[in-house]
């Protein structure tokens, strides 16, 4: 059967350049976009203009899913190239055939969803935590597992280039409290950073979560 890869070559690639706004809230899109290359960010504005990330799309993963699958009428989100990027342009009707008509690409996009629920289940779990050093410690778990390469054991490098400002959008904190709490575990010998590049070591990220931290348990 058709691989996925071999199903998108057939659209047109569209290049965005970093911070540039693919979709914006309440627009029809004119095609599924597949991501091909690079790192998509979704997010909504508060009344006060205040971005809120929502979650961040990588390769092959396609957007705005409620719309593709006829669950909304419209964008709900805006939609940003977080990274510069590469998306396919993929007809709605096309792209739905293709997985309704392909068992192996319906098990690979349930595989999916079953792991982006779980992350977001993690990502709420980190929103609840009342204190900003939960919040933190418990987002730097969710980024590990959804967004990390392990490159030494015990020791992962996430793949999203989060500005401070990003990270404290991401978690509802001011940039000022965002860089304390980092301080802070960076003195534990719990994270290293350096601008946009973030090393987790994850046994002694283990060591102070609520949940224990599973290497095993990993969703990409």
């Amino acid at each position: 059967m058709q691989t996925l890869s071999e199903f998108l070559k057939q659209f047109r690639v569209r290049t965005f350049q970093k911070g540039e706004i693919i979709l914006v809230e309440g627009e029809v899109p004119p095609s599924a976009y597949v991501v091909k290359k690079g790192v998509v960010k979704t997010y909504n504005l508060t009344a006060e203009g205040q971005e809120k990330p929502i979650s961040f799309d990588v390769e092959y993963e396609v957007f705005p899913i409620g719309w593709v699958f006829s669950k909304i009428p419209a964008t709900q989100y805006f939609y940003e190239a977080f990274t510069d990027c590469e998306i396919f342009l993929v007809p709605r009707e096309a792209y739905v055939d293709y997985i309704s008509g392909n068992p192996k690409a319906t098990t690979h996009l349930l595989d999916d969803m079953i792991d982006r629920h779980l992350q977001f289940q993690m990502r709420v779990n980190a929103l609840e935590q009342s204190k900003a050093a939960h919040k933190v410690i418990n987002t730097l778990h969710y980024l590990c597992l959804g967004f990390g390469t392990e490159i030494k054991p015990d020791t992962v490098r996430v793949d999203l280039p989060l500005t401070q400002q990003d990270l404290a959008n991401y978690m509802g904190l001011t940039r000022e409290t965002t860089g304390i709490e980092l301080k802070k575990l960076e003195k534990q010998g719990i994270i290293s950073y350096k601008r946009q590049n973030y090393i987790i070591r994850t046994n002694r990220l283990n060591e102070v979560l609520d949940d224990e931290y599973d290497p095993g348990l990993s969703f990409n």
